[in-house]
């Protein structure tokens, strides 16, 4: 509590108007998780509030040799902080008492509104209700006069900071960059080349898009052979481009192509964690997940501060059945203040419905089609999933429509099925998928 400390009653009060409100409703777990730390702190064991007896009080499971449920209680705290934002946001904009759980521990803090004006959460992303996905794709002639366009741009333009370099603002990285310049400007070059290019791999379902992207990485290369950052973006694109397409030589092939740009990004950075990530995310595609998910972890000790290797991390874990540390990964507390096309929201959508958070996997995958971020077959089978398992059966039965226009020969079940550790993973999904009219 603060100086002001609020009556139990208050806090009681508090309590129940968030319970019965629109922005808890379907979220019982969250409801479960927020009236238990509520009430061990109002009877004074706050300092019990720890991971492990919420996995046993309010989940009913021992947290004995379960680092994966305990991990589950640090999303749902940073699910519940959310949560809360919009509810203060929205109907809870005049209630007298404030319930926030602070970051860092589980112990709710209780304050009268009046003590907390200053920090007025913003609110909610406003979210067209009846938005159709969409997808733009390149054509054959197309993909080659963007991918030249875009080289020479790049040959001929100054540096520009993208959201993976936001570190470009700061003084050492300003004076790394002029560095470069005096001693080699096509080093400089590749440099800004491999940045720009870390941030068009998704939707990877887009083999044009990915082969573009490729290009720009072994442009990178030819400029500077020396710079790691072109052989690990190179390694990422044609370990996407392998490991999405069918199994047979030209799969084989691609995966080969992807471990010899690992190899020299290790030879040459060994320490930096683009080289762990992407030699992380060739394991995973070559279905050796143990190991993908120990050097994905290895990426983002490295390298906290690395946004793209964490994303790349929440997706290796989704597709390993780590639905927890996905959440974590991609969480929005991390991501949402990047700005351009990246896939967090989506990989935070599709692990939210493994997880039985299915309105959350709604909200964040709509949010993702509406913000522009990339929109793929798989993204939008989970949506359609989710307004299923959801109750939203109508909805789910017009995104079906819509997908089956959009693709009308998806082969997204197929890749699935590929990509998963767990197949029950694949059978969840394709349960709801029937349940909503699929039928193929």
């Amino acid at each position: 509590m603060n100086d002001r400390d609020v009556s139990p009653e208050d806090v009681t009060n508090a309590l129940n108007r968030i319970l019965i409100s629109p922005s808890f409703k379907e979220a019982e777990r969250l409801k479960s998780f927020l009236q238990y730390v509520v009430t061990e702190t109002l009877e004074g064991r706050e300092r019990q509030l720890l991971g492990k007896n919420i996995v046993s009080d309010v989940y009913g499971r021992t947290s004995d040799h379960d680092a994966t449920t305990v991990n589950v209680v640090r999303v749902d705290a940073g699910r519940l902080r959310r949560r809360l934002d919009s509810y203060y946001a929205n109907e809870g904009a005049g209630d007298a008492v404030r319930i926030t759980v602070p970051k860092g521990g589980y112990a709710p803090v209780f304050e009268y509104a009046s003590d907390n004006k200053s920090s007025q959460p913003a609110p909610p992303l406003e979210r067209p209700q009846n938005f159709k996905i969409s997808l733009w794709s390149f054509g054959a002639g197309m993909a080659a006069t963007v991918v030249a366009v875009l080289i020479y741009s790049f040959l001929n333009a100054p540096s520009v900071a993208t959201d993976d370099d936001t570190r470009s603002g700061q003084p050492q990285e300003q004076l790394e960059r002029a560095i470069l310049f005096d001693v080699s400007p096509s080093g400089l070059q590749a440099r800004n080349i491999a940045d720009e290019a870390r941030g068009m791999f998704f939707p990877a379902t887009q083999p044009r898009r990915l082969q573009a992207t490729l290009l720009l990485f072994e442009a990178a290369i030819e400029l500077d052979p020396t710079y790691f950052g072109g052989y690990s973006g190179a390694a990422q694109a044609t370990s996407m481009l392998g490991g999405l397409s069918p199994l047979g030589p030209q799969r084989d092939q691609m995966l080969k192509q992807s471990q010899a740009f690992v190899d020299e990004a290790m030879k040459l950075a060994p320490s930096e964690s683009w080289s762990h990530s992407s030699a992380a995310l060739l394991l995973m595609f070559k279905r050796d997940f143990d190991q993908a998910v120990k050097r994905s972890q290895q990426a983002v000790s490295l390298d906290p501060s690395d946004l793209s290797a964490l994303e790349f991390d929440a997706i290796i874990a989704f597709f390993s059945g780590d639905f927890a540390r996905a959440l974590e990964s991609s969480a929005p507390d991390i991501h949402q203040a990047r700005s351009g096309r990246f896939p967090w929201r989506s990989v935070f959508g599709n692990a939210s419905f493994y997880v039985g958070e299915y309105e959350d996997a709604v909200q964040y995958l709509l949010e993702a089609a509406a913000l522009g971020e990339p929109v793929s077959e798989v993204s939008s089978v989970h949506l359609i999933a989710s307004l299923q398992a959801s109750g939203r059966s109508t909805e789910a039965a017009e995104r079906l429509r819509e997908f089956k226009d959009t693709w009308p020969e998806s082969r997204v079940l197929g890749v699935l099925t590929q990509l998963f550790k767990n197949q029950e993973d694949v059978e969840r999904l394709l349960d709801q998928l029937v349940a909503a009219g699929w039928n193929s």
